[in-house]
């Protein structure tokens, strides 16, 4: 899973959290009773015919009397990059064509950006004349200070501050201490607090001479609950890796079958073939190809 759906998966449980710590005004405007994620919000690009998917839509109702319908789109980036704001007004554009709802555009960025929080924008202006001007609020985490957050006391907070900026931190095992502390005595329910440690995990690691030293703070007995927790996570991440791992040797196995099927019917196989086979990553998508090749009177028969 890569870093960028972690913090997906985060957004989706936490989005009020989030929100409130970095948005408070949006925050308190929102009825998150009736919140409600739109899966698979995708769209085509035209002309290419790619498909795109936007990372978390989220439909709320506002607190006011007539508590009208919104979108809030929350777009994840692993750094600030200059085409990225084009993309978040053609999702903008394309969410707002489906839904017809009022939407609030935020960007995070995991790493990088100009300000802890920056307004971006997107600018059309055909010969010099302005013509569109969009704009959204981005939050970079990285220009975060991470003991501010730690400090809050919040376990988001606390979680969040894992990806935020430790250059002035001299001692980063009582900071990393007290961020999973803060996760573990939240009161969460275990899934949670376990998606929050993965988010710390991830983001704040601790090698070497630090990392022995963490180690040994967690052999304490005022850790114990800590250490119990992050056992728990471990043994959930060593058998999810068992998981993939016998999953993706079943589909090896299956594209070196089909290749070895192909070569044998029709055979060497170009390159373009080779790498079309290693591409699928469907075992039943497999499985078709392979019936296929009993059939099938050339390597255009195939439909790779």
């Amino acid at each position: 899973m890569g870093d960028d759906q972690n913090f997906k998966n985060f957004l989706r449980e936490f989005l009020r959290d989030f929100l409130a710590l970095f948005f408070p005004d949006v925050e308190a405007r929102l009825d998150f009773g009736e919140l409600q994620f739109l899966d698979a919000e995708s769209f085509t690009s035209f002309p290419e015919g790619s498909s795109r998917t936007a990372d978390v839509v989220a439909q709320v109702r506002t607190r006011r009397r007539r508590r009208e319908l919104l979108l809030i789109h929350v777009e994840v980036e692993a750094t600030r990059r200059a085409e990225f704001r084009q993309r978040m007004f053609e999702y903008f554009a394309l969410l707002w064509t489906k839904h017809h709802l009022p939407i609030i555009p935020i960007a995070v960025y995991l790493r990088g950006g100009r300000a802890p929080l920056q307004d971006e924008e997107f600018v059309m202006k055909p010969f010099g004349r302005e013509q569109l001007r969009f704009r959204f609020p981005a939050v970079a985490l990285a220009r975060f200070e991470a003991r501010e957050y730690v400090e809050k006391g919040s376990a988001v907070a606390a979680t969040l501050a894992a990806l935020m900026s430790r250059r002035r931190i001299r001692a980063p095992v009582p900071l990393r201490l007290s961020m999973v502390e803060r996760v573990v005595q939240s009161g969460l329910d275990d899934a949670r607090k376990l998606l929050l440690l993965h988010i710390i995990e991830t983001y704040f690691v601790l090698a070497g001479a630090q990392g022995e030293k963490y180690d040994r703070a967690l052999s304490q007995e005022r850790y114990r609950e800590v250490r119990t927790m992050q056992m728990t996570w471990m043994e959930k991440i060593e058998k999810k890796s068992r998981k993939e791992g016998r999953e993706e040797g079943l589909r090896e196995g299956k594209r070196e079958a089909l290749l070895r099927q192909l070569e044998t019917k029709f055979g060497p196989l170009p390159e373009e073939m080779i790498s079309r086979v290693k591409a699928v990553r469907s075992p039943e998508e497999l499985d078709r190809y392979l019936d296929r090749v009993l059939v099938a009177a050339s390597l255009d028969d195939m439909g790779l």
